[in-house]
């Protein structure tokens, strides 16, 4: 996945999918544009928002650097 390769509407969409399929558990990964400041990152707030608009809530948020420094988190989302 590029940096936000995928739009809020499409993770929300692959979300709803997983719902419907009767899923337990959805787990995104989200990344994160290097910044050399304290930010809000917006783009990981819409696409936490869209998922949890289609029936899930997150359960677990883990965040680490990769091996280039750029910032992902892992976010597990159960069903509601």
């Amino acid at each position: 996945m590029g940096l936000f390769k995928n739009s809020a509407a499409d993770l929300g969409a692959m979300a709803a999918e997983a719902h419907a399929a009767g899923r337990a558990r959805f787990v995104a990964r989200l990344i994160a544009l290097s910044s050399t400041k304290d930010d809000a990152i917006d783009p990981w707030a819409e696409r936490i928002e869209a998922i949890e608009a289609v029936g899930w809530r997150v359960e677990h948020f883990s965040v680490a650097a990769n091996d280039k420094g750029i910032v992902e988190a892992y976010v597990l989302f159960a069903r509601v």
